[in-house]
């Protein structure tokens, strides 16, 4: 309950800010807050990914990273572009710094995945926000469909979880957590739709929501499973009550993602 306690309190302080920014006219605010978030988290990674690499390939994983974002952020249409140059720059510094032949491959690996899988799909939230008709306010929507996909989940599992999901990479985790995430992620949306988003339709929010319930969890178990595979329990420390920053938005990654990809197609 301390935990908990401790969640609720840095979510009070911490959404105001999200949703102040995501609001500001100035839309390069809450880039630079998604920015901000995308070098925090992307530092984690490598701290859990990269442990075998020299600390220069580290930086350059969390620089390239955030280059290739802030490249996405401006010229969107450029991505095929921006891809190959985070390829031919992870290689070019794996190259030079090889260290250990034996794991040189999975580092590169890791180092370029962690640009698409942190950068990438983060980066999908700010082009949300600026590109997308209603932007702030299906800011609010990816983030608060998540979190309560999230809090519907862990309360569910707590109180009626019998049937675990994928025990091999997160033991916690149960079907009927699934099915209450789900439940509390559509409230939120009808919610949503009933208050400060009038624009959102029945079939925006069963769009949004169901597929929300499947890619939240998905999120959680990938960034489960790359920290199950070092041995660590948290990504980081950054957010009382939350562990690291990747921790916060492992779920949010994808389901962002989806949300901008989905209100992006709308006129």
């Amino acid at each position: 309950m301390n935990n908990l306690a401790l969640r609720v309190a840095t979510a009070l302080v911490a959404l105001p800010v999200v949703g102040a920014l995501a609001l500001w006219e100035n839309r390069l605010g809450f880039a630079a807050l998604v920015f901000l978030v995308i070098g925090l988290a992307l530092s984690e990674y490598a701290q859990i990914t990269l442990r075998g690499g020299s600390r220069a390939e580290r930086v350059a994983a969390v620089a390239t990273g955030l280059g290739f974002s802030v490249a996405l952020y401006l010229r969107p249409e450029l991505g095929a572009l921006w891809t190959l140059a985070v390829v031919v720059v992870v290689a070019t510094v794996v190259l030079l710094h090889p260290g250990d032949i034996a794991t040189a491959g999975p580092r590169l690996g890791a180092a370029g995945f962690g640009a698409f899988y942190v950068g990438g799909l983060l980066t999908a939230l700010a082009l949300l926000q600026r590109d997308v008709r209603h932007g702030p306010f299906w800011v609010f929507v990816a983030v608060g469909v998540t979190f309560a996909n999230d809090s519907g989940g862990y309360f569910a599992g707590r109180a009626f979880g019998r049937h675990k999901l994928y025990p091999l990479v997160s033991p916690a985790k149960t079907i009927e957590g699934g099915i209450g995430g789900l439940v509390f992620g559509l409230a939120y949306l009808f919610a949503a739709r009933a208050t400060f988003f009038p624009a959102l339709t029945v079939g925006d929010c069963l769009a949004v929501g169901l597929p929300a319930a499947v890619l939240g969890p998905v999120g959680d178990l990938a960034e489960s499973l790359i920290k199950r595979s070092a041995g660590v329990k948290d990504s980081g420390h950054s957010i009382p009550g939350h562990g690291g920053m990747l921790d916060r938005i492992d779920a949010l990654l994808f389901v962002g993602a989806w949300v901008y990809a989905y209100a992006s197609q709308l006129r």
